[in-house]
C-alpha cells in the first residue's frame, strides 16, 4: 500500500531519516491520512504526545510501543487508538523498518515530551537543526 512515489516529509536528518511520511489526502485543519515508514526507534529520553486524537494501523513489521503501563509489541493488522494526552515512544523489533497507516483528528494542542521535571515542548527538546539531538529534558543543556 505503501505510496509509489518519494515520501512528502523526511523527519530527521536528510541522509538518515528516522521516518518517512507521505500525505494520502490534501493535508487539512479538519482530519489528515499519512503512511508513514519508520526506520528508527523513538528519542529514548522521553515518552512524547500528539497534538490530536489519532488512530493508527499496522500495515509492515513490528513496533514495541513503550507506555507508563509498559510495552506492548504492536503487529501486522493491529489498530491503536491514541487520545492527544496519551504518552508513548516506539521502538522497532530487531530494528527491521516497520509502516502505519495513521489518521489524525483535528490539533487541538501543541506536543511535547514527558520528562521527570514536566511537559516540555518539542521544539526545546529537539535540535535547532533537522535531525540534530537536542537538549531534551535538559541533560543536554
Amino acid at each position: 500500500m505503501r505510496p509509489d512515489r518519494e515520501p512528502d516529509f523526511k523527519i530527521g536528518p536528510p541522509d538518515d531519516p528516522y521516518m518517512l511520511r507521505w500525505w494520502l489526502i490534501p493535508r487539512n485543519e479538519a482530519f489528515n491520512v499519512y503512511y508513514h515508514r519508520i526506520l528508527h526507534d523513538d528519542d529514548d529520553r522521553a515518552l512524547h504526545d500528539h497534538p490530536w486524537p489519532s488512530f493508527s494501523v499496522m500495515m509492515t513489521g513490528a513496533i514495541r510501543e513503550i507506555t507508563p503501563e509498559g510495552p506492548r509489541i504492536l503487529l501486522k493488522g493491529d489498530c491503536v487508538y491514541r487520545g492527544p494526552d496519551m504518552v508513548h515512544r516506539l521502538e522497532l523489533v530487531r530494528g527491521e523498518p516497520a509502516e502505519t497507516l495513521f489518521i489524525t483528528g483535528p490539533r487541538i494542542r501543541e506536543w511535547g515530551f514527558h520528562c521527570p521535571k514536566g511537559w516540555v515542548h518539542w521544539q526545546e527538546f529537539v535540535g535547532e537543526n533537522i535531525g540534530e539531538v537536542g537538549r531534551g529534558c535538559g541533560e543536554m543543556a
